[in-house]
């Protein structure tokens, strides 16, 4: 299973999109994020690429972590930062396959990877969820 990273920086713009009410944790959530938007450029799939990302979604948790969300929203936000911390593993874990030209390694770090991305997905939607209700 091959696995683009460019396809992977899809699955993780979806984060750029929590909406909400009118307060300044979805704005602060939004510049928190941007690392991820600037990583679209020049993404191909070599082991470097996996790295770029990996560093911007580590940034991206980095900054996450001095937002103070929502009290409704904590437990979500406290479980989108591990989440976050996954992801990054398994992109450095991605790019470590690559280079080791080892096909067998290469899927078994792509399916982590895909996996821990919808993970992410599946928490920051209940995130969403949870500052919408507020």
């Amino acid at each position: 299973m091959k696995l683009t990273s460019s396809a992977v920086l899809l699955v993780l713009l979806a984060l750029l999109g929590c909406g909400g009410e009118d307060s300044s944790f979805p704005e602060d959530y939004n510049k928190a994020v941007r690392p991820l938007s600037e990583l679209k450029q020049g993404l191909g799939t070599k082991p470097a690429a996996f790295e770029r990302l990996a560093g911007g979604t580590s940034r991206t948790r980095k900054n996450l972590a001095k937002l103070d969300p929502p009290e409704n929203a904590q437990d979500e936000f406290d479980a989108l930062l591990g989440q976050l911390d996954d992801v990054t593993r398994d992109l450095r874990s991605v790019a470590q396959a690559e280079r080791s030209k080892d096909v067998v390694r290469q899927r078994r770090a792509a399916k982590r990877l895909v996996r821990s991305s919808n993970e992410l997905e599946r928490i920051e939607t209940a995130l969403k969820t949870a500052v919408a209700e507020g």
